[in-house]
């Protein structure tokens, strides 16, 4: 059990976003306050638009499993504490106008992660829709924790503005666990297991993809849009 938890861990950690050049100088306190925005911006489309594959994981997976899924839906959607809103809070901390975001759309390259995920959630069966929440939602903790000092820092976001970071530091721990888990105890052959490490890894790579279109517009000045 254990080393299969870290042969999924492993896979994640080829591509893992807390090692993007950009975490890199957002950790240095370096990244532009554009980019901080643009990264709150995409994060608010992809967040926003990915919801149907929590569904389609759901409907053809076992119960524990269905129940995992939705514990985590209904922690992201809780009234008192509305996760898309607390991204757009942390875009407006950086100059975003929030009704021109909700208006607009993404940069193509979160517009294809989104896809992504929906589709294999669609098309591929609950194993591959679970291995491709787990490989973006378990990298939370280290990629939130790399970067939370210097939001503090160097940045001197009050707390409230980065509510989104310290929140899921902690919650995506709780969330990428219960995927771990589900993932240990369904798959039971070698053939389920290099499914599922499979998507793991393409999930992982893909948001790698997603912060290089982030990195490149917002930072770097070339028009992805």
């Amino acid at each position: 059990m254990g080393g299969f938890r870290e042969e999924l861990k492993s896979a994640i950690l080829e591509r893992h976003c807390a090692n993007h050049p950009m975490t890199d100088k957002w950790a240095r306190g370096e990244l532009s306050r554009n980019a901080l925005m643009g990264w709150g911006v995409e994060h608010w489309h992809w967040v926003s638009n990915v919801h149907d594959a929590a569904f389609y994981r759901c409907a053809y997976a076992p119960r524990d499993v269905q129940m995992a899924i939705l514990g985590n839906w209904n922690e992201e959607t809780a009234p008192e504490r509305p996760h898309l809103s607390i991204v757009l809070k942390f875009a407006a901390a950086n100059g975003a106008d929030v009704d021109e975001v909700k208006r607009g759309r993404g940069l193509p390259t979160t517009e294809a992660w989104v896809s992504w995920q929906v589709q294999t959630a669609k098309d591929k069966g609950w194993v591959a829709g679970v291995a491709s929440l787990v490989g973006t939602e378990s990298q939370s903790p280290m990629l939130y924790g790399k970067v939370l000092p210097a939001l503090r820092d160097s940045y001197k976001f009050e707390e409230d503005a980065i509510e989104h970071f310290w929140l899921h530091a902690d919650a995506d721990v709780e969330h990428g666990d219960r995927g771990f888990e589900v993932l240990e105890r369904h798959c039971t052959t070698e053939a389920l297991k290099q499914e599922a490490l499979y998507y793991v890894r393409e999930s992982a790579r893909r948001r790698w993809f997603y912060f290089d279109g982030i990195f490149l517009h917002y930072e770097m000045g070339y028009k992805l849009q």
